[in-house]
């Protein structure tokens, strides 16, 4: 096995650790989540009941003194409405609050994960930099690395590698100088890159044919930084969840190929009736019952019994469960498609 395969079998095993971890985590916070709304409907209640007592006190007092036509006990009335109202949404209420804060708490998973995976990258980075530099032979092409190292400035500070690339650019430069150590710090470390990179710049002005040096991807699996939804692509229709759950899944597809078509449990059905259309070009159609009401189920079924496609049903208010759907459905079509055309 090749050092650059086994470089391929770690980040594949750390990314799936990783994500498993994601996923582990999102089960437990789903177990949790009746829990946690019956806490918030007890909160809400505890919170509106008295309140609704008061104004219904204050209303009889106005009965008690026959006072019908008034201005603040219509306002009371129409408080005591509100209140009312609030209480009976009060299930519907406490579990948008749980997983709103069940989302925020995925992002931040994702993120950490993402993070963690991004310096993975970094490192390697680091190493086919520090490659680079040592397999350059002549004094303008080491001088010539800085300028593809000065892209990589905020990926090296990230990790602290900025003095470790810098320094052994300076070394090399300076074991390929015909003149002696002409190399030297200037400054800082970023400030001296900067130096050499405009004496880099300088060289190539002066010869036709120039030297463009660039750092070639032996410990990196890809020359771009992780992404694990950048490579998606294909028309995703969706139907259910909330318009919280669409905002942050369409946010972590803002940078792949993928066209979400969402209609949430809010959108209502004449919105619902505009994404059905959708369904009959879609690559992947998705059914989140939580959250999903009944007639939106049912409408998102039947038209898609009609176009002859298979839905995904995801028994879910939360976001990994989606965004893994999506990835697997889109991937899967992806492979069948490229098997259909070779066979």
């Amino acid at each position: 096995m090749e050092i650059s395969e086994l470089n391929d079998l770690e980040n594949s095993v750390q990314s799936l650790l990783a994500l498993a971890k994601v996923e582990l985590e999102e089960k437990r916070l789903q177990q949790r989540r009746e829990e946690q709304i019956q806490e918030a409907i007890r909160e809400i209640r505890q919170r509106l009941e008295p309140l609704l007592a008061q104004i219904e006190q204050m209303i009889r007092e106005f009965d008690s003194q026959d006072i019908a036509d008034s201005a603040a006990r219509q306002k009371l009335e129409a408080k005591a409405a509100d209140v009312r109202q609030q209480l009976e949404d009060a299930p519907l209420l406490a579990a948008q609050t749980v997983d709103r804060q069940m989302i925020a708490y995925e992002e931040r998973l994702l993120d950490a994960q993402l993070q963690e995976q991004t310096n993975h990258w970094r490192h390697a980075l680091k190493n086919d930099l520090l490659d680079t530099i040592a397999e350059q032979h002549d004094f303008f092409a080491a001088t010539d690395a800085a300028i593809a190292i000065r892209g990589y400035i905020l990926d090296l500070k990230a990790i602290g590698a900025l003095e470790e690339v810098v320094e052994a650019l300076i070394d090399r430069i300076n074991c390929l100088s015909q003149e002696g150590p002409v190399a030297r710090m200037r400054g800082s470390h970023e400030q001296t890159l900067n130096f050499i990179y405009n004496k880099a710049l300088e060289n190539r002005s002066r010869v036709e044919r120039t030297t463009e040096v660039q750092p070639r991807t032996r410990h990196r699996t890809s020359e771009k930084r992780p992404n694990p939804y950048a490579s998606l692509a294909g028309k995703v229709v969706v139907f259910g969840g909330h318009d919280r759950l669409a905002s942050s899944v369409r946010n972590r597809l803002r940078d792949s190929q993928v066209e979400l078509i969402w209609c949430t449990a809010q959108d209502g059905l004449q919105l619902a009736q505009q994404a059905e259309n959708h369904i009959y070009n879609a690559d992947l159609l998705l059914i989140v019952t939580g959250y999903a009401s009944h007639s939106l189920t049912e409408k998102a079924l039947q038209v898609a019994q009609k176009a002859n496609k298979t839905p995904e049903m995801i028994n879910t208010t939360g976001m990994t469960r989606i965004l893994e759907a999506i990835e697997f459905g889109l991937k899967t079509r992806l492979l069948a498609d490229r098997y259909s055309r070779s066979a």
